[in-house]
């Protein structure tokens, strides 16, 4: 985590990808999160059902499409449920917040084997006993490398986030970073985000 007078913050995320089929796939996803500027910390825990609608064509590289599932699909959609638990250093209070979570992706190619992805993501939230609905657009651009036999990807993205609670937009995210492959089972990212 982070002193107060260090800009970097580190928010450890395990996930988990378990194929049903070539068509469909299970998500699950736990993360632990401490803002720098807040005494609140967060661990969230999620579980998803990923559907293929469109496959990519036999011009992607058959090692990606091999790889990683998402990179071998130009539409997809995901339904799921994310609960986030929360807790405050300084009194211990906890808030739990329950998302319904409902996602489309799609994708195009672009001239020099850039890639542009598409998102958008409503979580349908329930915070203690208050509903609110938050909406999510997300562009990215990604390029596919093979370094020593593995997948390498390199991403920019920008998300955009309407809250209702709000009634506006509410925060917009900037990511910059990379995804390794290391085998059918493993891969790793690294990023920094901005918001």
């Amino acid at each position: 985590m982070a002193s107060a007078d260090d800009p970097w913050e580190s928010w450890p995320e395990a996930q988990l990808f378990v194929g049903l089929n070539q068509r469909t796939r299970v998500f699950l996803n736990a993360a632990y999160a401490k803002g720098k500027e807040s005494d609140e910390a967060s661990l969230d825990t999620a579980a998803y059902l990923d559907v293929s609608f469109v496959p990519v064509g036999p011009h992607r590289r058959q090692a990606f499409k091999d790889m990683d599932w998402q990179r071998g699909r130009y539409f997809w959609a995901r339904v799921g449920y994310d609960r986030v638990y929360k807790a405050t250093e300084e009194d211990g209070r906890s808030v739990a917040e329950d998302r319904g979570i409902l996602s489309l992706w799609g994708k195009a190619p672009l001239p020099g084997a850039v890639w542009l992805e598409g998102r958008a993501r409503a979580d349908l939230r329930w915070i203690g006993d208050e509903y609110s609905t938050r909406y999510r657009l997300r562009v990215e651009a990604t390029r596919e490398f093979v370094v020593l036999d593995h997948g390498v990807v390199p991403y920019l993205n920008v998300e955009w986030f309407y809250d209702t609670r709000y009634d506006g937009w509410a925060r917009t995210l900037y990511q910059a970073g990379f995804e390794g492959t290391v085998s059918k089972h493993f891969r790793f990212e690294l990023n920094l985000s901005q918001q």
